[in-house]
């Protein structure tokens, strides 16, 4: 969470413009340990929720249409 000095600092912009630079300006600040962190808890949510399907079954998917084109 942020700090109490922090949250006074707080920028709030007023258009989509300045909110999009806003969000560019903090997934740069994080670190590439951060960023992956993110990535894969972003990937167990898309698989959870059925978004992107599940692993097992893709990898399966893959391996009959390998077969299906020898």
């Amino acid at each position: 969470m942020a700090d109490a000095r922090s949250r006074a600092t707080v920028d709030w912009r007023s258009t989509w413009k300045d909110n999009r630079r806003s969000l560019l300006e903090a997934s740069m600040a994080a670190t590439p340990a951060q960023r992956l962190a993110w990535l894969e808890e972003a990937l167990q949510l898309a698989y959870r929720s059925g978004a992107l399907p599940d692993r097992s079954s893709t990898a399966a998917a893959r391996r009959a249409s390998d077969r299906l084109a020898e």
